[in-house]
Parts: structure tokens; sequence; C-alpha cells
């Protein structure tokens, strides 16, 4: 990790944030708006909107964007005869004065042909939501009051809403009266004094009913409105519950919140983080078992946007991963204040796998995060890799330097606007850390980086030799701002963890101490770094079989035992002549067993729509293939050679697993293979097995080795804690062999080039 102890002064200045860029090209900029709107006999709504504006530099017009009817349209009290919004006369305004642009119009409610964004009237409730996925621009206040609709010009609101007979108003800001009139019509005033985009004002009017609440944290308290309609109390206060304990976690780690109030609506289209009123989907109010996680990350992640995208924007929709990316992060965080950080790590993993298997799939190719195209702007890249690359950037500067880093970028830049660059440089500067690096891997390139590691034994027992190597997905570019995270285990489950730190090569070799021998290591154990890997564990006290679904393996022990797994995305390295194409994925396990462990390695033909995982073997395990070409390999280190490891299927053409019914530490991976130029002949069958005669061995028999290959192999037996006790070289099939070895459990293990079996014996 590079330090940095100084940024030239330029850099300091431009970090005032990018609203001061945005406005420096800018004719106009917009500093308040008072809207009057009439819902009383929506639809339509009518609609009286006062722009208070400076101008910045010369210029003959300007343009308010509307997607509404316009009516009339006066400039500082002055009507205009051609009242076109498109080119609104201005000449005789001077630069820096502020002047005033009032526009009176109506409006059916305009929504987006996806049917999201825009204004609703729908039968039970009247409602905006600010963000169209398919309009261009994609920011839609305009379809609610005109204005200069996009993300920089930020201004303040005062909202003037004559509601429905019957009905009542929520709307951003904080409420500053209300009445009735003799028609049974509630007047509300609501004021937003912060400086807030257009596409986050909003405006609705139902028969509400509301739950009232405080959340108590570090800043204040804040008072919170839950608008909804049709659960009961009791719902709509459970699925809220969580904010409790979030709120003053965001503002541990992101600093104070700045809206004032908290509050939500339930609409029926989908959710939304307007300031102060957000649009939340009605199902997270009255969620299932299977959407409860759903329902909760949620409300949390469009809460986290109070941050993430409403106090510091993304200056222009191709960094929208600030945005989104952020808040996705946030219902991490949010979730681990609530939930632990067991539960918050599996949510991310979960998350992350998904990533790399489907969201080059989804959004057509893998993207970067930065100058996303307009179609994807609202795409997985956006949401979930952003999601990934915050998450991988805390890991990256660690928790402490990461919040504090963050913490001061909400403040110094609060209210304003930043790109990617703006960011980078910001966060560069409050963390003394060059993130150069960083961002030109996982923001401004697509893909992802997968680390093969290997380990050997150093000096001494507990010193280690580590070796590194980049087989990157998605991209052609490597990662020139490594920090790698290793753990070592003892026997004893002791745990040692090593950062492993380099730049500008694609490979590393470092020498480290560690305070015992190591008995095995993972890679990224506690889930810091967004790499194309994913963890999974299983600790078993007895027989037993557990499932470890988002590395794709099943585990079945016969006794104790604590099974580590690596399900890396990425080809295999060094596969050998004879494989016609290997899965773009692979497997590393390790950890302690002294009994068998069944291992079953999930497959998926490409085009099964109906898998949990599909896309897990897309353009590998082809609709052309057949299963029978398909065999399981294995390695027990990098720099070994590959093997057919002896296996069974279960499961479907289509879909199933590879069965190992001895699993051995290394790395497994899937192939199709020429079983001609490989070595493999017919007796190699799925359900080839290696038998060993008598088992358990007493002391001074001789073992007969049955392992039909029609070549000869080599015999190695280890101990339970992996050790080479014994070795012979050059047998055949039918062999007797004497090894004398002290009373215990022992592992049998025969290899050639092109098999790799191993199975228990006991010696008596």
């Amino acid at each position: 990790m590079k330090r940095i102890a100084t940024l030239v002064a330029v850099i300091a200045i431009a970090l005032t944030c990018n609203v001061l860029r945005a406005q420096a090209t800018d004719s106009v900029d917009v500093l308040d708006y008072d809207i009057a709107l009439d819902l009383s006999a929506a639809p339509p709504f009518r609609g009286d909107a006062t722009l208070t504006v400076r101008k910045l530099r010369a210029c003959s017009s300007m343009v308010v964007d509307n997607l509404v009817a316009v009516d009339s349209v006066a400039v500082n009290g002055q009507k205009v005869a051609n009242a076109d919004l498109a080119a609104l006369p201005i000449a005789n305004i001077a630069v820096g004065d502020t002047f005033t642009v009032r526009v009176w119009y109506y409006s059916y409610g305009y929504v987006e042909s996806q049917g999201w964004g825009g204004f609703h009237f729908d039968s039970d409730m009247h409602y905006n939501l600010g963000v169209g996925f398919q309009t261009n621009p994609h920011v839609v206040g305009r379809t609610m009051f005109p204005c200069r609709d996009n993300f920089h010009d930020k201004a303040s609101y005062t909202l003037r809403v004559k509601s429905k007979a019957g009905w009542t108003a929520e709307c951003g800001g904080i409420k500053q009266s209300t009445s009735t009139d003799g028609d049974g019509c509630e007047h509300s005033v609501w004021r937003i004094s912060q400086p807030t985009p257009t596409y986050l004002v909003s405006v609705s009017q139902a028969n509400w009913q509301r739950v009232q609440d405080t959340i108590h944290s570090l800043y204040g308290d804040y008072p919170a409105t839950y608008g909804y309609l049709y659960p009961t109390e009791t719902q709509v206060r459970n699925a809220f519950a969580d904010l409790d304990t979030v709120v003053p976690m965001f503002e541990r780690c992101f600093g104070p919140y700045r809206w004032g109030r908290i509050g939500y609506i339930a609409t029926e289209k989908g959710s939304m983080e307007h300031v102060n009123n957000i649009a939340l989907a009605r199902q997270a109010l009255t969620p299932t078992a299977a959407t409860e996680e759903f329902a909760r990350t949620t409300i949390v992640h469009e809460l986290g946007h109070a941050w993430f995208g409403n106090l510091v924007t993304c200056a222009t929709e191709g960094d929208m991963w600030i945005n989104e990316g952020g808040a996705s992060f946030t219902s991490e965080v949010g979730m681990e204040a609530a939930r632990g950080r067991e539960w918050s790590d599996d949510y991310y993993q979960r998350n992350l796998e998904s990533v790399l298997r489907t969201t080059h799939v989804t959004d057509v190719v893998y993207r970067a995060l930065h100058g996303m195209s307009h179609n994807y702007t609202y795409g997985s890249t956006t949401y979930d890799k952003g999601w990934m690359v915050w998450h991988s950037l805390r890991g990256y500067l660690g928790d402490s330097l990461f919040y504090a880093s963050i913490r001061q970028l909400m403040d110094r830049c609060a209210f304003g606007n930043l790109d990617a660059d703006g960011l980078r440089d910001s966060l560069s500067l409050y963390s003394g850390v060059d993130l150069t690096g960083f961002f030109n891997f996982h923001v401004f390139s697509p893909g992802f980086v997968n680390y093969h590691v290997s380990v050997s034994q150093g000096e001494t027992p507990s010193n280690v030799r580590i070796a590194i190597s980049q087989g990157n997905v998605g991209t052609a570019n490597l990662a020139y701002a490594n920090r790698v995270p290793i753990t070592f285990f003892s026997a004893t489950g002791d745990t040692s963890k090593v950062w492993v730190c380099f730049a500008g090569s694609d490979t590393v070799a470092s020498s480290h101490q560690l305070p015992f021998s190591p008995a095995f290591w993972v890679l990224d154990y506690d889930k810091e770094i967004s790499d194309a890997a994913i963890n999974g564990e299983a600790h078993f006290t007895s027989a037993g079989t557990q499932s470890l679904p988002i590395a794709h393996l099943t585990l079945a022990a016969q006794g104790p035992a604590d099974v580590y797994a690596e399900h890396h995305w990425g080809s295999p390295e060094d596969m050998p002549n004879g494989v016609v194409r290997s899965a773009k994925r692979y497997w590393v396990v390790t950890g302690l067993w002294n009994a068998p462990v069944q291992g079953k390695f999930r497959y998926v033909r490409t085009g099964v729509s109906s898998s949990s995982y599909k896309n897990l073997d897309r353009g590998f395990y082809l609709g052309t293939a057949t299963i029978d070409s398909i065999y399981l390999f294995h390695r027990s280190h990098a720099g070994e050679a590959w093997r057919v490891v002896s296996h069974t299927r279960t499961g479907s053409a289509n879909e199933g697993y590879f069965v190992v019914d001895s699993l051995m530490a290394g790395e497994y991976a899937l192939a199709v293979v020429d079983t001609q130029q490989l070595g493999i002949g017919e007796s190699l069958l799925p359900d080839f097995q290696m038998q060993l005669f008598p088992n358990p061995l007493n002391q001074g028999q001789p073992l007969t080795l049955k392992a039909p290959t029609g070549q000869p192999f080599s015999v190695a037996i280890v101990d339970a804690e992996g050790r080479q006790v014994w070795r012979k070289e050059e047998c055949r099939d039918g062999e007797n062999v004497r090894p004398e070895l002290p009373k215990g459990i022992y592992f049998v293990r025969i290899e050639n080039n092109f098999i790799s079996l191993q199975s228990k014996l006991i010696q008596l």
C-alpha cells in the first residue's frame, strides 16, 4: 500500500466537489423552488412553480425541463409571450443576478413506458417516483414540476399541497403547517432546506395510516413517519424495527444524518430514495419467510441513500455506482449492526457469487463501473458489482481508515457531486493512501482479479514462502495495487493473518514468520476483498452432511472434520494436454480431517433455466456436449500435474454432482477431455474405485492394491495430519506391498499421469 504524504494544492482545491465543476459549465443555477400543487381533483393536477435562479455566465436563454402541460410563464413577474421552456429568454439579466421564473401548468400524470418512473394516479394513492429507468436523462423530477432536471443542480424546496378530500399528503422535507378547508381538503406546507436534486423531491396523497416513531442515534433524535394503507400497525413497526440499530451504525460509519426526519411511504410500484419520504414497495411491510431478507435489506438500502446519493451525489449517471453501489453496500453494513457480522458476511458472499456468475450475462458483457452506458445505468454492474467495490475498498484500507475517510468525504462534500475521479482523489487525500491503482482496476476496468496462491515451508517449520499469481476474469488488465489477506491455521486451531502487498507485477514471492507451524491456509478467510473467489467452511463433530451452496460443494463426513473450500471463478492453470475445454471455475479444498469426507462438486448445463444456479457452467458444459465427456481433475498444489480423480455422478445430464468418496486436499476442476490423447482407457469408468485388502490392516500383513488403471502407478501413504510417511513407485494392479508403520489411521493415495485416488486405511 503506497502512502502519500501530501497531494498538490490544485487537487485539494478540486475536492470542494464536482458541483463547482458542473456549475462552471452551466449557464444558470436554480437556488430554490416554491411549488404549489392542487391534487384535490386529480387527475389532472394543477401546479404553480416559482424558480429562483442565478445567472452564472453570459447567455441569451435558458432551458427549463418539463413533462407537464404549460399554461403560461413569467420571468421576474413579466409574462413571456412565447412560453417556450426550451429557450426561455434571459438576455436582459446580468451575470451574477438572481431572478425568478414562474410557471403555471397542469398534468394528467406522466409515466415512462416501463411503467415505473413518473407521476402515478393509482386508485388508492397518487405519488411520484423520481427516476425513470428508460427515460433519458433518467431523472424525472420534471414529471411533477418544471425544473433543471439533472444530478448536479441542487436547490431548496417549498411544497404547498392541496389534497383530495378525505386524503392527506406525505411529502419530502419537514412539515411546516397543515389545515383543512370547508370542502374537507387538507392544505399542507413542506420545506426541504438542504440542497437537493430534483429527482429526490416527492409528493404523495392517500388515506394514509401512519406510525410515528423516534430514532435515537449518535447525533440526535430523529422523528420517523411510516405511511401505509393495508398492513397492521404491528406489522409496520416490525418491518422498521432494525432502524433502531441501523441508524446509529450508519452515523458511526458515515457521519451524521443530515435530513432532519426519516420518512417512508408504501407504494405499489417499488422503492425510491426520496428525501424524507422514501417510497417503499408494499411487500416489504408484510414479507414472507422467502422475502424477509429482501424486505429488510431494501429498507436499509433506501435509507443508506441519505449518505450515498442524497448527500453526496454522482455527478452524472455514468457514475451511478457511487449512489446505488454505495447504498447496496450500506445494506451490508446495516445488517451487520442488526444481525451480526456472520450474517452480513453470508449476505455479502451470496451477492458476490451471483455477481460472478450472472452479472456479465444480465448486463451482456463485463462492464466497468465508470462511464456506464445509459441503457445499463441501473443494471447489476452498477448495483451489485458497485457494492463489491465499496466492500473491497473497506478491506483494502481497513475498517478504521476506511470509515474515517468516508466520514470526512461526507462532511467535506456534503450536498455536492462527485465523479469517479473526484472520489478517488478525495479518498486518497483523506486516507493518505494512493488509490490510483485500486480505482484503475476495480472502477475504470471491467472484470475481477482471481488470485492463485501457493505456500511452501521456509527455513523453519513456522516460516512460510508465499507466491501469488493473477488470473483475471472478464478483463485483460492486471491489478497493480494488490493487498491480499491469507490466514494460516495451526493444527490446534490458532490463526495468523498475513497481508501480501504487491504492485506493478502479476506475481510475487515473499517470506513470512508465523507464531506457529501452519497446518493449512485459506485465502481471504475474513471475506475482506471482492476477488473472484467464494469461501465456504464446514465443521463436523461427528458424522453428517453439510452443504456449501455458493461454493457449489456438498460434504459428507464420517467423523470429526474441518473443511475449508474456495470456489474460484477463472480457468484453472496448467491443465494437461488432452483437455479440450476446462470449466471457467475450480475449487481449492483444505482443512483437517481424520475420517473420510465425501465431496460432491456441482455442475449445471448451459441454458438450464430451472436451476437456482443457472449460468454456472455457461460456455463450458454446452448443450451439444455429453456428460460422459466431462471428468473431474485434482492436484495437491500448484506445480503438480493434474490427474483425473475417481468419481461417480448424481443428478441428471443437465444438473447434478461429481462425487468423490474420499476427499483430498488440493485443487479440483472440471474439464472436457479427449480420452485418447489424455491416455484414459475404457477401464477408467465414472464408478472406477481403488480397493485395498485387507482393510483394516494388521501389523506385518501385506497390503494388496486393486487399481485396474492399465498403467503403473505410485503409492503414497499419508498420516492423519497429511504428512507422507511411506511411498513406492512403479506399482501394478494386484501388487502386494508391506508398509511398516505404527498403529494409526492412514490414507493410501495412488497416482499416475492421469488418475489420483485416495482411500482410508486403518493400521491396527
